[in-house]
C-alpha cells in the first residue's frame, strides 16, 4: 500500500503528525512511500518519537501515533485511495457465506429470504371452522382482511411456540394473530433490505484486505 502527503491529509492525520511527515517527505525528495516500510521507519526514528511527544493531547504518544497508522490497513478508503487495489472474486453475504461471484451471492440472499417468506406464509395460515351435525367440522382457510369471520364457529392455526394447533372461538383473536404475522413479514422485508453483500478488496500487493459493501 502506498502513501503520500495528500493521502495522510485525506485520511485525517493530525496537524502535528502531518508537519512531521511533510518535513520527512520533503527532506527525502519523496512523493509516495511504501506503507509497511514507512510504518517500520516511524518506530525507529528518534525524531519521530520527539515529534509525537510534542503532538498535543490525543497525539502525544508514540503508541497512539502508531495505532492510528496501524489502523490505516483496515480502512477501505486507504486501500482504495490510489485506485490500484485488487477486487477479489470473493463475496460475503449477511449470513457469513462466501461466494465466488456477485450473482451467486445475490441468488443466495434471494433464496434465503424466499424460504423465510415461505415459512412465514405457512405459519400464518388460519383455518375457519364451521360446526355441523353430530360434531362434524368443516375447515376453510380464511384471510381476515378479506373474509367475514363472523360466519365461523372457531378458528385454528399452528402455534410455532408449542408445536401444537391453537384453537379459539374468538375471531378478534384470529385477527390479532394475523396482524402479528403481518409484522413478522415486515421484519423479514426489513432484514432483506439491510442484508448487504460485501466484496473482499486488497491493496495492490495483496498484503492487506478488507470487506466493502457492493449491494
Amino acid at each position: 500500500m502506498k502513501t503520500s502527503l495528500q493521502f495522510f491529509k485525506d485520511m485525517g492525520v493530525c496537524d502535528g503528525a502531518y508537519a512531521f511527515l511533510e518535513a520527512w517527505f520533503t527532506a527525502n525528495g519523496l512523493e509516495t512511500y511504501d506503507y509497511l516500510a514507512g510504518y517500520a521507519l516511524l518506530e525507529s526514528l528518534p525524531e519521530f518519537h520527539a515529534a509525537a511527544a510534542d503532538g498535543g493531547p490525543g497525539h502525544d504518544t508514540v503508541a497512539g501515533w502508531l495505532q492510528w497508522a496501524h489502523d490505516l490497513r483496515t480502512r477501505p478508503e486507504a486501500i482504495m485511495y490510489f485506485g490500484d487495489h485488487i477486487e477479489e472474486p470473493l463475496f460475503r453475504t449477511h449470513d457469513g457465506h462466501l461466494h465466488e461471484s456477485l450473482a451467486a451471492a445475490q441468488d443466495h440472499r434471494r433464496r434465503v429470504f424466499a424460504e423465510l417468506r415461505r415459512d412465514h406464509a405457512a405459519a400464518r395460515v388460519i383455518n375457519g371452522v364451521r360446526l355441523g351435525d353430530a360434531g362434524a367440522e368443516t375447515w376453510e382457510v380464511v384471510v381476515p382482511a378479506r373474509d367475514d369471520l363472523t360466519r365461523y364457529d372457531a378458528f385454528v392455526w399452528h402455534d410455532s411456540t408449542t408445536g401444537l394447533n391453537h384453537r379459539t372461538e374468538s375471531y378478534a383473536e384470529a385477527i390479532a394473530f394475523d396482524a402479528e404475522q403481518a409484522e413478522v413479514l415486515k421484519r423479514i422485508d426489513a432484514a432483506e433490505a439491510a442484508a448487504g453483500i460485501m466484496r473482499k478488496i486488497t491493496d495492490e500487493s495483496g498484503a492487506f484486505g478488507v470487506w466493502v459493501e457492493v449491494g
